[in-house]
């Protein structure tokens, strides 16, 4: 237990504490339980007390321990003063305490007060500085001010005190953190404290009349409260592996979820941006992806509610819109904290959903004290980060005239593509003469020709605004909160709003009983740009504007859509915005609990929720598209509407025995419901595009109508032990118990354990000498289970319904089939994690972190085994195979300058993980270059070596190559049988020569690496100078390789240019041509090898990403009147710059062709504080 100074904390006495405090703090809690510790403690005789000292060059902070220890006097100090007092020599037999206290005392600057069974140690208060006689008395001085808090909020803080240094001179703030003070002479210093937040001493003279205070909360590790499975911990008493995330140091208006705020934060945390797109789904991984076929997105708890998935809405046509973030529905100003458990000691409380490891989001509650409104609002603007480099109709025509020369010699095995002259094959009257497309006068005179992107693209912009209000009293705590977030995106016609209200209440109805109720409710309305990465009839509109020729209108004069001639089946981009699709997520989730206290120590509780969503999803394809056009249009409307339900009771026990021995029991039962469904409808040949899909009958032709539904259930007991022996020694076991419905009755329960151990170094008595450099130095080792479930098909058989036309007749007949076999031997997937951890902190806490070793083996994978041929249904669902995740993280915290004016913290965190196999399923035939412990997301390829060149031989094996395709190293071949077959050993595996054969075949195919990143890093700087605060965060993968989906498809296919019509990128100008030899691009025949392209397109794709910056200025008090308590504005930017050798467009979102691209965003922000 610690406080800074008795006296000042007397200051903060219980009105305070009830009634003024706009935020609760760690010291202040002290501060009560001490003053009900009064109370409540036996008034004993303090001379009554005798102490035995025998101390040879011994600590202050020693000395004071043995002296509680033969007392029971509790000692309260401060680390920091204790720390810097000289060592003791001391030889005391059977002497009164108060007489070892004066002696232990003499000689130091620190004094000691007696309080019933306490003893508070303080600074000793200096002489007061008196001016001689023989001067005249300088006249006084009246100062005001204010104090807040430099946390980011800007809040007042109530009962701050300000002292006179060197003197008993002082006050104390009011509930808006204001005060005014004498002082009599012209200087002084002004020693300004509150009660868990740094100190500061401040001069003043004659000329100072106005000062504004901030002070910043003390970073004391070891204090911090945590959130974990079904409670809180002290970050310092923590025996598992999890990060923690407060959004005060995140810069919120970056996006509408919580989630890419989250990128580089937390070691271990992968979080990949999959599209751009407004509300785009993400790619959350805790810990690697050791599951093969099942999910493994971790589990994501809201205020102890585990929440997942809402179903998404079919689009009903050839389009799709993409997915939407789980996060979207939650506004991430309303979030408090995000906690990520990442081993099985953190994780197994939640048994059999936590395999992929656990993130719990906890939000915003109020406090006691008076009204407080907050504002905060923004505005954005997005632009491209990097575009799609398209050719202009000028340099396409000139590339058009290239690709047709080149195609002419190709096809005529004219050199250097043959051995015939152009004369030669001229001359042949079957091929006849080359002809140019176009003269170099209309090249030269065409101009530009339509732009694709600058039609379907504009600049984009976000509007948003956040209210909320809180207080409370001694018995009620309230937060109420609005947030309106609107975003018109850089693709046309693509949206994106959300509306949302959120209301947590806290009531104790006596000291035995408290309830609550948090709820939120959100509404999601997008318009969907039609996307996608399929040719022709099927490609969305990015891919789409790539593609369509610069030669054609966008609209032509009779108002129609012309079409490319060459290739009909692409669609006009400027089209699609013709496309009506319009989305609605509603969300509702809501807790309500009720807290039993019967006994001190003993919390029991009941809570209830609802986690509830409905879909809808409404599009329309008119006839001005292509489809639109040869349906007669087409209307679609889906809906869905997920349901959980919520009920859990725990019972907590918390108590200190004997001296040093404290026990946090918990134990509880949980029931979790799931019931989904979803229906769809739709119709075709309308007569008018007008009716959009309000009038399916209004269509000639009804499509089918779909629904389905679902209901699982999960059960669950479970139980922990938390000991904690003087924060030397920590022990967690935890064990969970989970029954699931999607299981036969064989397997349907499965039992989760963990046990971990901590031991904290410097709390040994033998160890006392690493305090002067530690202040904490923590092992850890956690081994436990855990289990996913989360697969789309289950252990019971399903059937469907199909159509069937019957024969010669227009009669369509549905009939029921078997379609999954029921497997009631299905089980869970078990993961089995080890995790060795080290946490420390050092020079007085100014550098913390941790570091963090485990490995996962993933066992019982749930997967579909294909089936022998003769059984009706050729799949089952079955546990075939094992996996393992290996890896390590690292987290540094510093706060590297610390002065009254200036403040500079940084963290720093990076990690690791591979994946692999470690068995395979029992029936699995590997290719001949795959092994059994590949990495999961294994990446083959034959190896490139070159671009063949004019007049050089083409390799051994390869006689069909031409000049400008990519060669193929021959590295190894197969033994042969006397019909020149592979032979195969006893295994039925082909026999390696271990030497080059002349052949290109599987033998040369090679592991080339693996899609996962090998690391990934992330690193924030907080920095604040007087009223200005700067925040900025890198993020980055590294070791991570993959082909340029875009360049592939459109980097150097000049050939396309020529015969479809198509348009490509401006790399498609490097091409490898007689003419331009030298260049690391192969010619557009590169795609007709038959010994194929290796890895010659595989490119480095590691990066670092500017990811935010945030300015912010807090206006100073006199400029903000009676109405105000706080105003800050500020600038932010996000994506304002990306370091990597990859050539594409952006090595995060190109996780396929023409995805929705990565946008830079430019922000300007107010908060306001009433």
């Amino acid at each position: 237990m610690r406080l800074i100074d008795y006296r000042q904390a007397l200051l903060c006495r219980y009105r305070y504490y009830y009634t003024k405090l706009p935020k609760i703090c760690l010291g202040m809690k002290l501060t009560v339980v001490l003053f009900f510790a009064f109370l409540v403690q036996a008034n004993a005789g303090t001379y009554a007390q005798v102490v035995t000292l025998k101390m040879n060059n011994a600590p202050l902070e020693l000395v004071l321990k043995e002296i509680k220890k033969q007392t029971g006097y509790r000692v309260i100090y401060g680390k920091s003063e204790i720390a810097r007092a000289p060592k003791l020599e001391l030889n005391l037999r059977n002497v009164p305490l108060e007489t070892a206290l004066n002696l232990v005392f003499e000689n130091q600057a620190l004094s000691y007060t007696i309080r019933d069974k306490f003893i508070v140690i303080a600074p000793k208060p200096e002489p007061p500085v008196r001016a001689p006689e023989d001067k005249p008395e300088a006249p006084p001085i009246d100062i005001k001010g204010r104090v807040l808090a430099a946390d980011g909020t800007g809040q007042p803080l109530a009962g701050a005190s300000i002292k006179i240094k060197g003197s008993e001179g002082g006050t104390s703030t009011n509930a808006n953190g204001e005060f005014s003070l004498h002082i009599p002479g012209e200087r002084a210093i002004l020693v300004i404290s509150f009660v868990g937040y740094e100190p500061q001493e401040l001069t003043v003279s004659a000329s100072t009349t106005t000062i504004n205070i901030s002070l910043q909360p003390q970073q004391t590790q070891g204090e911090e409260v945590v959130v974990i499975g079904y409670g809180t911990q002290k970050k310092k008493d923590l025996t598992g592996a999890v990060s923690s995330v407060k959004t005060k140091d995140l810069v919120l208006s970056s996006g509408p979820e919580i989630g890419n705020m989250l990128k580089g934060k937390v070691a271990g945390l992968t979080i990949r941006q999959n599209s751009a797109q407004p509300g785009g789904g993400l790619d959350i991984l805790v810990r690697g992806a050791g599951s093969v076929n099942a999910s493994n997105a971790p589990l994501i708890v809201v205020d102890g509610f585990p929440i997942t998935d809402l179903v998404q809405p079919e689009s009903g046509g050839r389009y799709n819109a993409g997915t939407q973030s789980v996060l979207n529905s939650f506004n991430p100003n309303d979030i408090e904290s995000i906690e990520v458990l990442k081993d099985a000691s953190a994780t197994s409380i939640y048994g059999s959903r936590a395999a992929n490891g656990v993130i719990l989001i906890t939000t915003k509650k109020g406090s006691e004290g008076g009204l407080k409104v907050q504002y905060s609002g923004n505005y954005s603007l997005q632009k491209y980060n990097n575009p799609f480099d398209v050719l202009p109709l000028n340099e396409w025509m000139q590339v058009r005239n290239e690709a047709a020369w080149e195609q002419w010699q190709f096809d005529n095995n004219v050199i250097p593509y043959g051995t015939r002259t152009q004369a030669e094959a001229e001359a042949n009257p079957v091929n006849g003469p080359y002809r140019k497309l176009y003269t170099q006068n209309a090249i030269n005179n065409v101009g530009r020709g339509t732009d694709w992107f600058d039609l379907v693209t504009r600049d984009g912009q976000t509007m948003q605004h956040n209210i909320s209000l809180s207080g409370g009293n001694k018995t009620t705590r309230y937060l109420v909160s609005g947030n309106f977030y609107d975003q018109k995106a850089i693709v046309k016609n693509s949206e994106f709003k959300r509306y949302s209200v959120r209301a947590n209440i806290d009531q104790d109805i006596n000291k035995y009983l408290r309830t609550g109720i948090n709820m939120t409710l959100s509404r999601i309305d997008n318009a969907n740009t039609q996307l996608g990465a399929d040719q022709y009839e099927n490609s969305g509109i990015i891919r789409a504007a790539i593609q369509q020729g610069p030669h054609i209108p966008a609209i032509d004069e009779q108002g129609n859509y012309p079409l490319n001639p060459q290739l009909a089946l692409q669609p006009n981009p400027y089209s699609l915005l013709t496309i009506t699709d319009r989305g609605r997520i509603e969300r509702f989730l809501g807790n309500f609990y009720v807290d039993i206290m019967p006994i001190n120590g003993l919390t029991m509780k009941l809570k209830a929720g609802i986690d509830r969503g409905i879909s809808k999803r409404q599009n329309y394809l008119p006839t001005t598209t292509l489809h639109g056009a040869l349906e007669q249009g087409r209307a679609f409307i889906s809906n869905s509407e997920s349901n959980s339900y919520l009920l859990e009771a725990t019972a907590n026990y918390n108590r200190k025995i004997g001296n040093g021995h404290t026990v946090d029991l918990l134990g509880g039962v949980s029931q979790q419901q799931f019931v989904n469904a979803m229906n769809s409808e739709g119709a075709t040949g309308f007569i008018t595009d007008a009716f959009l899909w309000n009038n399916l009958g209004a269509g000639s032709v009804q499509l089918p109508s779909n629904s389905a539904g679902s209901k699982n259930r999960i059960a669950s007991y479970f139980g922990r032990l938390n000991y904690n022996y003087k924060g030397r020694y920590y022990l967690t076991a935890t064990v969970r118990t989970d029954g699931a419905s999607v299981f036969a009755a064989n397997n349907k329960w499965g039992t989760f354990p963990s046990a971990a151990i901590a031991w904290n170094v410097v709390e040994e008595p033998f160890m006392q000498f690493l305090k002067n450099t530690f202040s904490q130095l923590k092992f850890r080792f956690s081994y436990g289970q855990t289990g996913n479930a989360t697969i789309n098909s289950n252990a019971f058989a399903a059937y469907g319904a199909y159509p069937a036309w019957l024969t010669g007749n227009d009669v369509r007949l549905i009939g029921v089939s078997l379609a999954r076999l029921e497997n009631p031997d299905l089980k869970w997937e078990t993961t089995t994690g080890a995790n060795l951890g080290l946490d420390f902190s050092v020079l007085n806490g100014k550098v913390d972190g941790s570091i963090e070793v485990y490995r996962n083996v993933i066992s019982d994978l749930l997967a579909t085994k294909v089936l022998n041929s003769y059984h009706e249904v050729n799949s089952i669902i079955a546990n075939v195979g094992k996996t393992q995740s290996r890896g390590f993280e690292i987290t540094i915290n510093t706060r590297n300058i610390q002065r009254r004016d200036f403040q500079w913290r940084t963290s720093f965190s990076l990690s690791r993980f591979k994946d692999n196999w470690l068995e395979r399923a029992p029936d699995w035939k590997p290719a001949v270059y795959e092994n059994a412990n590949d990495p999961i997301r294994a990446i083959y390829s034959r190896v490139s070596d070159g671009i063949l060149q004019v007049g050089e031989k083409a390799p051994a094996g390869q006689p069909e190559l031409k000049p400008g395709m990519i060669k193929i190293k021959d590295i190894d071949g197969f033994q042969r049988d006397a019909n020149g077959n592979p032979a195969v050993d006893a295994n039925g595996r082909f026999i390696r020569l271990g030497r080059p054969d002349g052949i290109i075949d599987d033998a040369d195919t090679r592991l080339m690496g693996t899609n996962d990143p090998s690391y990934m890093a992330g690193i924030t700087n907080i920095i604040t100078y007087k009223n200005f605060s700067l925040n900025f965060d890198f993020n980055g993968l590294f070791g991570r390789r993959f082909a340029d989906p875009n360049y592939f498809a459109y980097g150097i296919g000049a050939a396309g240019v020529f015969s479809n019509g198509y348009n490509a990128l401006r790399s498609v100008k490097e091409r490898w041509t007689p003419e331009n030899p030298s260049t690391t691009h192969p010619s557009s025949f590169w795609g007709w090898s038959p010994y194929g392209i290796g890895d010659f397109f595989v490119q480095e794709a590691w990066f670092i990403r500017l990811q935010n910056v945030s300015l912010g200025y807090t206006l100073p008090r006199r400029f903000l009147g009676k109405a105000f308590s706080a105003i800050q504005v500020h600038v932010d930017a996000q994506n304002l710059f990306v370091i990597t050798p990859y050539k594409g467009v952006d090595p995060e979102t190109d996780s396929y062709t023409a995805a929705y691209p990565n946008i830079r965003t430019f922000t300007f922000g107010l908060n306001l504080n009433f």
